[in-house]
């Protein structure tokens, strides 16, 4: 149970500290952009088509981009599912829901004190 506390902790260190919501805001910036560009009247065809050539290589990378990040902070979560074939308590956890359960309330206390207590009181 501490172990699965420990990574879940860890993929929220991450979360917060890498730049996963900036990433998907990009990502969805540039599908406006695209859809935009879908609407505009007046552009011939062919021009349409390069900037939407242009744009999908842009969304391609962006996307590849936030899935990386994501896959990132999700890490220590999927280092301790590997586990789960050599240590048997890690299977045993993962199929108790009582475990799981009792495990909720302290990850969720620990995401509100990092992102919203310690916030306000260094701030004033």
């Amino acid at each position: 149970m501490i172990l699965f506390f420990l990574a879940v902790v860890a993929m929220l260190e991450l979360a917060r500290a890498l730049p996963l919501i900036p990433a998907f805001r990009a990502l969805a910036a540039c599908g406006q952009h695209a859809m935009r560009l879908l609407a505009r009247r007046g552009v011939s065809d062919w021009g349409k088509e390069r900037a939407l050539r242009i744009l999908s290589g842009r969304m391609f990378v962006r996307a590849m981009r936030a899935g990386g990040l994501l896959f990132a902070t999700a890490a220590p979560v999927l280092v301790v599912l590997a586990l789960d074939a050599n240590w048997p308590e890690i299977a045993a956890f993962r199929s108790d829901w009582m475990a799981r359960l009792a495990l909720m309330p302290f990850t969720l206390g620990y995401a509100v004190l990092r992102w919203q207590v310690i916030p306000r009181v260094q701030r004033g």
